[in-house]
């Protein structure tokens, strides 16, 4: 039985309509049956610019499943996007297939003076409706700056780096192992945030 139903077909069918540039969805899964993998399936067959690749891994450890959009491998999605993250994938996928703006001026400056890599981890549920716009920031400041790697994590999925990271309400957003918020963050706020403790991370 499918998992999208005919009306939600058309209406991202429009959706990717839009897109000018071709997008890949790599999928790293481990093998048997697997949900990602079904629901990434319909969302290939409704656009000839959305590419699937299949990889089957054996390795135990590997977080997975674990998507990957776009070919510069820094927008990442470990987990199944359900729920409300469905729209976070969506999202993903329809910018990477657009030019044009989806940052604010000064964040884009920001991020053209960044002197250090950022690795924002963004730990959500599929139940939590605040969650997608805190992936869809992270996975846009790293579609924008190549010092910028962002990926979204399954709380649920991986209890260990949710305790790990202290997750106790979501989304929860870590970057680099010493800055944390929790809640959807305004755009601007997030990035104020990041330069002050930046800054006072520099300090003697």
């Amino acid at each position: 039985m499918p998992l999208l139903s005919d009306k939600d077909r058309e209406s991202i069918r429009g959706h990717f309509d839009l897109m000018t540039e071709d997008v890949t969805v790599t999928l790293t899964k481990a093998p048997g049956e697997c949900e990602t993998e079904t629901m990434l399936t319909e969302l290939s067959e409704l656009s000839s610019r959305l590419t699937l690749d299949i990889v089957e891994s054996k390795k135990e450890s590997t977080m997975l499943p674990s998507l990957s959009i776009g070919n510069t491998g820094r927008l990442l999605f470990r987990g199944t996007p359900s729920g409300y993250e469905f729209s976070s994938l969506l999202t993903g996928i329809i910018d990477s297939g657009r030019t044009g703006k989806t940052l604010s001026d000064e964040t884009m400056a920001f991020l053209d003076d960044l002197q250090e890599d950022l690795h924002i981890k963004v730990f959500v549920t599929p139940t939590c409706p605040h969650c997608p716009p805190s992936v869809i920031l992270a996975h846009r400041m790293a579609a924008y700056s190549d010092r910028v790697t962002a990926e979204a994590i399954e709380a649920n999925e991986f209890t260990d780096l949710s305790m790990k990271y202290q997750v106790q309400g979501v989304p929860r957003t870590v970057i680099n192992e010493t800055y944390a918020v929790e809640g959807s963050q305004p755009e601007s706020y997030l990035v104020e945030g990041l330069k002050k403790h930046m800054k006072k991370e520099k300090q003697p």
